[in-house]
């Protein structure tokens, strides 16, 4: 049987900058640590979700894994704070769009890395 929790593998250039902007809007960051010289790190969205974040540098996946290092999961969050969420991440970043309101209240922005992430509101 699976279990409730989930983890998901991103793949960025530069892992200090993600690490600082996951961080600045409001993701919990946890276990910072090296793998064969590469910083890598976990993160949550909150201290209690069932969804684990790792982020590995590119560099590192080539080495290991390098049939995957293109990849890249379309990731949809979900807020019950859509407009509050919306400005905290369009102060950290000119990527993120103005809350839409077709075919639900959305918006979304692109990570330093460029990975491109939909916020879906639940109000």
């Amino acid at each position: 049987m699976f279990s409730r929790q989930l983890g998901v593998m991103l793949y960025v250039d530069d892992v200090n900058k993600e690490k600082a902007f996951w961080q600045s809007i409001g993701f919990t960051i946890l276990n910072e640590c090296q793998v064969m010289d590469y910083d890598q790190f976990e993160m949550k969205p909150t201290p209690e979700s069932d969804v684990l974040f790792t982020i590995y540098d590119k560099a590192f996946i080539r080495q290991v894994s390098p049939e995957v290092v293109d990849f890249m999961p379309s990731i949809l969050f979900e807020t019950d704070t859509i407009y509050e969420l919306q400005e905290k991440v369009a102060s950290v970043t000119s990527t993120a769009s103005a809350v839409n309101k077709e075919p639900f209240l959305n918006f979304n922005f692109r990570s330093p890395s460029g990975h491109f992430y939909a916020v879906k509101g639940n109000e």
